[in-house]
């Protein structure tokens, strides 16, 4: 029992070793010597999370991105309900421009996750560039709906309807913006931007006032 007891802390001792010396590696810039130790580390214990994730990330950094998907994959394959994996290989599909594969990945993080803001935030900023407006609009909606005391959520809800023509609703939203943040001057000039095309002229005109109020303090 004592040697098998030995054993396994010298294993755990070297994959924590292999391990640091990649991210070390990693750190350094030194990618291919990176990915050696980090395989090393992976061949050791094959169910590590954290080894994929940086094996992925390296190739990644080398701009290997068939390779990071690839480990990616792998991961989601042991790792199926992890949320973080599918968000971190929608990145990578995002990086390269596949657009949709990336929205897809994102739905699965959030199926997995549906808490976390930053993977709604994502898939609405690929969802307008795709010219699906509504689609961003509906997945602020949802970061709102979880955090409703963000000036930014309300702002970026603002700025989608504005290029959405929906110039009232941007109005509301950047009046939730400033109500939160009252200082950020930007808030003020496009929530006039949306009176004025709404038809509201008198106050476009002293929302643009105080925006340049602002501006020179």
């Amino acid at each position: 029992m004592q040697i098998i007891g030995f054993r396994k802390i010298r294993k755990y001792y070297l994959l924590y070793k292999m391990y640091n010396r990649g991210i070390t590696r990693e750190n350094l810039g030194e990618y291919p010597k990176a990915l050696n130790f980090l395989f090393y580390a992976l061949s050791l214990k094959s169910s590590s999370l954290k080894t994929y994730k940086a094996i992925a990330r390296v190739y990644a950094k080398n701009k290997n991105y068939l390779n990071a998907l690839d480990y990616y994959s792998k991961a989601i394959e042991k790792f199926p309900d992890n949320a973080e994996i599918y968000a971190l290989k929608a990145d990578i599909h995002r990086k390269i421009k596949q657009f949709d594969m990336a929205i897809k990945h994102y739905d699965a993080a959030i199926e997995h996750d549906y808490s976390n803001n930053e993977y709604y935030i994502k898939r609405a900023y690929l969802k307008y560039y795709i010219d699906d407006v509504q689609g961003a609009i509906n997945d602020i909606t949802a970061a709102i709906s979880h955090d409703n005391k963000s000036d930014f959520l309300y702002s970026q809800r603002a700025f989608f309807k504005f290029h959405k023509k929906m110039y009232s609703s941007a109005v509301n939203d950047y009046t939730n913006a400033i109500n939160i943040n009252p200082k950020k001057n930007h808030y003020y000039y496009m929530r006039g931007a949306s009176e004025n095309l709404a038809g509201q002229k008198d106050k476009a005109e002293k929302d643009f006032d105080l925006f340049n109020k602002y501006l020179q303090n």
